[in-house]
């Protein structure tokens, strides 16, 4: 009689060559076309996707899913609920874990949908890319990098992927969050917020009521105006800041300072050094404005410069 224990390595041996034997079936992709008719103006989420995919906005009332699903993807899900239009890709599954493929086998997708939609998508290992989307967007991805144009409000957190952003002059509120991903924005107004980790960021936009800017170690480039009543603040541990006043320096209370870095500016306000220590501080008023600039760093140089 065959021993109990040597039977077992047999069998999980065999089960390891029939899985080797079916890689070629299991990991080839398969093409998606699938249709669903959407409001003009609803809600639109895209879920638990890997891969790369592309969001565009057209004129047709209804979500078209174009592309291929990779290996790992058991199905696509397109589902309508009142306004709300779904796309869940579904993985494989085994005790608990996804199947994850090679790059060449992975889920690539272009998904249109109606123009004056808002978005939600949350996706994971994941590239992201969105054009001609006229409603609110919340982007969430996990080591992925998001490309995106916006004409309303727009939220984007990241853990490890870079986010470029392009906002139209509607949009008023802009949100970003990344870990250790690099910032690119262009375009916007009025709300602001830019925070990471390591990432390093350029923010070009135009007059702000309300700004927040914070960073452990990345480098931030800003350039922006100032609202009459508008508050700017920025603050980090060693990340430098460099802010330039496109209108010229703001009406307004300016409070700068550092534990051990450079303060600095272009117009010859100068920086004092305080007396209990290595800090220094430049605080000034700029006219009669009621607006207010702080920033406040450890060991990060901080420069205000104004194009007029």
């Amino acid at each position: 009689m065959m021993n109990p224990i040597r039977s077992f390595h047999l069998r999980a041996v065999a089960g390891a060559v029939l899985a080797a034997l079916a890689w070629p079936a299991a990991a080839a992709t398969r093409p998606v076309d699938e249709h669903r008719p959407a409001e003009a103006a609803g809600q639109v989420e895209i879920q638990d996707l890997a891969g790369r995919v592309e969001v565009v906005g057209w004129d047709k009332p209804e979500v078209a899913v174009t592309g291929t699903l990779g290996s790992e993807v058991e199905r696509l899900d397109l589902t309508n609920a009142g306004s709300r239009t779904t796309v869940h890709v579904v993985t494989h599954e085994t005790h608990g874990m996804s199947f994850r493929w090679r790059d060449g086998d992975e889920t690539r997708l272009v998904v249109h949908v109606p123009a004056r939609s808002s978005l939600a998508a949350t996706l994971v290992s994941a590239d992201l890319q969105v054009a001609g989307v006229a409603g609110n967007q919340e982007l969430h991805t996990v080591s992925g990098d998001i490309s995106a144009s916006a004409q309303h409000e727009v939220r984007i957190q990241t853990v490890s992927g870079d986010v470029r952003l392009t906002a139209g002059p509607e949009s008023r509120l802009i949100e970003i969050s990344t870990v250790s991903g690099d910032l690119t924005v262009s375009g916007g107004a009025g709300e602001l917020t830019a925070a990471t980790v390591s990432g390093d960021g350029q923010l070009s936009v135009g007059t702000l009521s309300r700004a927040h800017v914070k960073t452990v170690s990345g480098d931030f480039a800003i350039t922006a105006d100032l609202a009459a009543d508008g508050r700017f603040e920025a603050e980090s541990v060693s990340g430098d800041f460099s802010i330039t006043f496109a209108g010229g320096v703001p009406p307004a209370a300016f409070d700068l300072q550092s534990f051990s870095g450079d303060l600095s500016t272009c117009f010859g306000r100068k920086a004092t050094h305080e007396g209990y220590g290595p800090g220094s501080r430049l605080s000034f008023q700029e006219g009669a404005g009621s607006a207010r600039v702080r920033v406040d760093t450890k060991s990060g140089d901080v420069t205000l410069c104004n194009k007029k």
